[in-house]
């Protein structure tokens, strides 16, 4: 492989970091799309001595980075936690302890009474209580046997997504982090940035790699990353920028991967066509929709910005929907509540106290560009609402076109 010379200056520094025993525990690698900064990263890899990992917050980010040669890519979520479901031991040998533990209580002469107020008894009743009550779901501890204790090197790529409760538990570790970011996307909300938030980059890769500007999406990227209009028309390899008021038939609006937008109200708007081509009826999910997650609950496993398919709705209680639901990289069902307030856009009617307390979702067939970072589909469809972003306008247009991995349609508005 022939490097840039900002290339190999940088694998000769990461090198240096990971030799280095007295170096911070994470270097930030950062670079615009394009500059190699995951080529770079799996090569730098290949001589490691020892497991290197590499993941993404993401299950849509994870295959990308499976695309690209990097080995067992796997969301951080399923590197560092295990669900109660593969720890069910937990609940055997509470309940082991307790029934010992009452048996020589009471060998002792302890009386019902005394058993009542014994605080071990108690704080083991309360313990198997809680998990029986959430037996019935996939409870996610922080799996402190992960193979990140034993790895030489963990690789994370979309590090800006990455949030604190996240971040700290991966470092709990002490293994040695290297985090792939893109300073030209929208910066995170809602918590993220834990690897991002007013750090200096160790190394930043400027240079578009040769074999890169070959590629449509990132000579589009480039042009509006250096604030420069696109052009309509063809841009190869199945990319498009189309005029405003350009109609997409149904056939091919159902084949993207991904719809992304701007504003909440054309969102709103997008999902209730796909529904209606699908023809799913009333406004609540039913089995087939395609949700997206609005809020982190690492606990539960969900991932603010992912993907999951409806396999089962079990009613409505509470206002709140009953349902089944599959992450898009996984088979695994988790059993959810949500508000129905965001199905039917009336979330802002909620007090802040429920709001805080409900698992959130909403249909994501179309996303907000934001609520897309993080993630990238083989072949979406971008609606340009970027003007209404101002000063950001840009870094909108630039971090949509670059959640595609092989084609992109950017329709302006």
């Amino acid at each position: 492989m022939e490097w840039s010379r900002n290339q190999q200056a940088a694998l000769s520094k990461v090198d240096r970091w990971l030799k280095d025993p007295t170096a911070p525990q994470v270097f930030h690698l950062f670079g615009y799309a394009g500059t190699g900064k995951t080529t770079l990263a799996r090569h730098f890899a290949e001589g490691v001595s020892g497991q290197v990992m590499f993941g993404a917050f993401t299950g849509k980010a994870a295959h990308v980075l499976q695309s690209k040669g990097c080995v067992g890519a796997t969301t951080i979520h399923k590197m560092i936690y295990h669900s109660r479901d593969k720890n069910t031991e937990l609940l055997v040998r509470l309940s082991d302890t307790l029934e010992k533990l009452v048996h020589d209580l009471k060998g002792e002469g302890a009386t019902d009474a005394v058993l009542n107020n014994h605080p071990k008894v108690n704080e083991l009743k309360q313990d198997i209580k809680k998990l029986e009550e959430n037996a019935h779901e996939p409870f996610f501890v922080l799996n402190t046997d992960s193979d990140v204790k034993r790895a030489s090197l963990v690789v994370i790529d979309e590090c800006s997504m990455v949030d604190a409760k996240m971040g700290s538990d991966l470092l709990s570790f002490g293994t040695k982090v290297l985090v792939l970011g893109d300073p030209a996307q929208l910066p995170p909300v809602g918590g993220a940035g834990y690897f991002t938030e007013g750090v200096e980059p160790d190394v930043m890769l400027h240079e578009i790699h040769r074999q890169a500007q070959e590629s449509p999406i990132i000579r589009m990227a480039t042009n509006v990353r250096g604030e420069r209009p696109l052009p309509l028309g063809d841009w190869g390899d199945g990319c498009w920028v189309h005029p405003q008021g350009h109609k997409i038939d149904q056939e091919r609006i159902l084949a993207y991967d991904q719809v992304i937008v701007g504003k909440n109200a054309t969102r709103r708007m997008t999902n209730t066509r796909f529904r209606t081509m699908n023809n799913y009826p009333g406004k609540l999910p039913v089995v087939g929709d395609k949700i997206v997650c609005l809020k982190n609950n690492h606990e539960l496993g969900l991932l603010n910005g992912a993907i999951f398919h409806v396999t089962g709705v079990d009613g409505i209680m509470d206002k709140k929907v009953h349902m089944s639901i599959t992450p898009e990289d996984s088979i695994t069902s988790i059993d959810v509540a949500a508000h129905e307030h965001y199905f039917l856009g009336t979330e802002n009617d909620l007090p802040w106290f429920e709001k805080g307390e409900a698992q959130s979702f909403d249909f994501g067939y179309a996303l907000t560009c934001h609520k897309a970072q993080g993630s990238q589909w083989r072949d979406i469809c971008v609606f340009d609402q970027s003007g209404i972003f101002r000063q950001d306008r840009w870094k909108w247009l630039y971090t949509a076109i670059t959640r595609a991995s092989e084609s992109v349609t950017i329709v302006r508005m």
